[in-house]
């Protein structure tokens, strides 16, 4: 087994790790334990490092809350005309990451005035994939490493809410250098969970 493949099984166990366990309940709160789904579209913005220009880009996620202002979520994304000197091919890859309330710090707390609004930061791992040289000159069709993000949700409603992410992935284990990414889309809440 390659080492690309080794990150990225280490990285889906934790987070079904994550999830298998109990969540823990706030005092006098139902809110923790739930589910949720997503999805959105953005753009792919690559960074030096790699022969790829700008991409639209799409991704799903599925995550839970572990507490009322702590979440894990498995996100895939793909990006299918990734443009790199060797012509279009599809980019897509799988990421595990925390999601990190800032609204249950007093500073954010009602922030512009506005309780819907709801910044977070976002810490985990990431795996993407593409076509022969996408990545480098050389034959690299995987990039992992670490990926970390800040974004803010706009809660719709008790279920539905505006989330938008920014994000880079430093490709740890290939010449890749950085990607970045910045989407926007709708996330529903079921179960609990979120403020």
């Amino acid at each position: 087994m390659s080492g690309t493949a080794r990150n990225l099984l280490a990285c889906v166990l934790a987070a079904l790790a994550a999830w298998s366990m109990p969540a823990a309940e706030a005092p006098g709160e139902d809110e923790s334990g739930g589910w949720y789904v997503g999805a959105a579209g953005g753009l792919l913005l690559p960074g030096c490092g790699n022969s790829l220009r700008r991409a639209a880009e799409v991704s799903v996620r599925a995550g839970r809350y572990l507490d009322e202002y702590v979440a894990v979520e498995l996100e895939g994304a793909c990006a299918p005309n990734a443009c790199s000197r060797d012509g279009n091919g599809a980019l897509s890859g799988v990421a595990a990451r925390g999601v990190f309330h800032l609204s249950g710090i007093d500073f954010y707390d009602n922030l512009f005035g506005c309780e819907r609004f709801d910044p977070f930061v976002t810490f985990g791992a990431a795996t993407r994939f593409g076509p022969r040289h996408a990545f480098a000159d050389g034959s690299h069709r995987t990039s992992t490493g670490p990926v970390a993000g800040f974004g803010a949700f706009y809660h719709l409603t008790d279920s539905l809410d505006l989330r938008v992410d920014a994000q880079a992935m430093l490709g740890a284990d290939s010449p890749c250098g950085l990607l970045f990414s910045a989407v926007a889309g709708l996330q529903w809440n079921f179960g609990g969970g979120g403020e």
